[in-house]
């Protein structure tokens, strides 16, 4: 049986490494790595073997004894000693030795810790970044591949997030090491390449776990989704933190943003085809702190499918558009979840139609909220229209 030892590298430099890490090198009988981190410690074994990543594990395999494996990174997070692990443990013992990774040593430089923070990899990989930093006061990241750092402050500043402080570390151990720091419009115009670490701070997170009311938005003469019937519909589309989430017929953006505090590491898209509205929404995505939403000025079902596959959706206008709408969203994601809201009879019965006919199994509820106004020293109740919530496979 072999002994492997997926040992983290770190930044790939000899300065970098714990004893530990350097006498499992040197004793190893094979030692294997990816070219990058083969450049830099070759001042420590001299005949490390350098592969393509998909190779390393079949190369371990067909060795004998004593096996070393380079990994760059910290072992722990979003590190290929996870799968390389898991092809091993049939042919030998593993042994994972880790390093000082890149957000120890980033955090070093710039004088902070990473106990208050949300971590991060968007190294080669799609993630949401909009929403964390909305909501957090300091979030970490490894940038890189599509998602260079400079790509990100873009995305940062695109979306109006112009109030937080961005740092970011390139090339960190090496010595072309670069920090850097500014608001997101500013590093924008840098060029990062691929070993960054970047870090925001917002002074001012949106708490995701207040629930809006009415007075927290900017009013125009768009009809707007009242707060009970905003609450209640969050709730029964059971929107997870995580998920890709549209609003269609989106108004004032009252729903929008009510949604976007519950996808918290996710996206939603508001979809509104009226000009005054979408400059509405816009102004409430900033209002409300809100930044992990999109608005998409189309007239639905048209610039649904531009969009990425939606886990759930709600529906509060569909300008005559309704059984349209729900075949788009089926024919996106046969699984999708779908709220509708009505107030007309004619409406509701549109709407279980729609619903129907596309397979979905239909749960509906009437809402019928009062609220109190004073008058004089007794509060009397003021009914509001009754709200029906007409919803498919919640």
């Amino acid at each position: 049986m072999n002994t492997y030892f997926l040992i983290g590298a770190g930044m790939g430099t000899e300065a970098m490494l714990t004893q530990q890490a350097r006498q499992a090198i040197q004793r190893a009988d094979i030692v294997l790595s990816t070219g990058r981190l083969t450049d830099g410690l070759t001042s420590v074994r001299a005949d490390v073997q350098t592969l393509a990543f998909s190779q390393l594990a079949q190369r371990a395999q067909d060795s004998t004894g004593t096996v070393a494996i380079l990994l760059s990174g910290d072992t722990g997070f979003y590190s290929a000693a996870k799968s390389l692990t898991q092809k091993l443990c049939g042919s030998g013992t593993v042994e994972i030795l880790p390093g000082i990774s890149s957000i120890q040593l980033f955090c070093a430089r710039f004088h902070t810790a990473y106990d208050d923070a949300v971590l991060l990899s968007l190294h080669g990989r799609s993630g949401a970044l909009l929403a964390p930093v909305s909501y957090n006061r300091k979030v970490i990241m490894l940038t890189g591949g599509e998602n260079k750092a400079h790509v990100l402050c873009q995305r940062l500043a695109d979306a109006g997030l112009t109030h937080i402080t961005v740092c970011i570390a390139e090339n960190l151990g090496a010595e072309t090491e670069r920090l850097v720091s500014g608001t997101p419009e500013q590093l924008a115009r840098e060029t990062f390449g691929d070993l960054c670490v970047m870090m925001t701070q917002n002074d001012r997170p949106t708490d995701s776990s207040r629930a809006l009311r009415d007075s927290d938005f900017v009013r125009g003469e768009v009809p707007m989704t009242k707060q009970e019937v905003r609450w209640l519909a969050a709730s029964l589309l059971s929107v997870k933190p995580d998920e890709t989430v549209y609003d269609i017929g989106a108004g004032t953006g009252s729903v929008t943003m009510e949604l976007a505090r519950h996808a918290v590491r996710g996206m939603v898209y508001a979809v509104e085809c009226k000009p005054e509205a979408v400059e509405l929404l816009h102004r409430n995505r900033t209002h409300t702190g809100c930044y992990n939403t999109r608005i998409v000025q189309a007239m639905a079902p048209d610039g649904l499918e531009q969009l990425p596959i939606p886990d759930c959706a709600f529906i509060g206008g569909s300008r005559g558009n309704m059984a349209e709408i729900v075949c788009a969203l089926k024919r996106k994601n046969p699984h999708v979840r779908v709220l509708i809201t009505a107030i007309a009879l004619e409406s509701l019965h549109e709407a279980i139609e729609a619903l129907e006919r596309n397979g979905f199994a239909v749960e509906i509820s009437c809402v019928n909220v009062s609220r109190a106004k004073k008058v004089a020293r007794y509060h009397m109740m003021t009914a509001q229209n009754p709200v029906y919530l007409i919803g498919g496979n919640l």
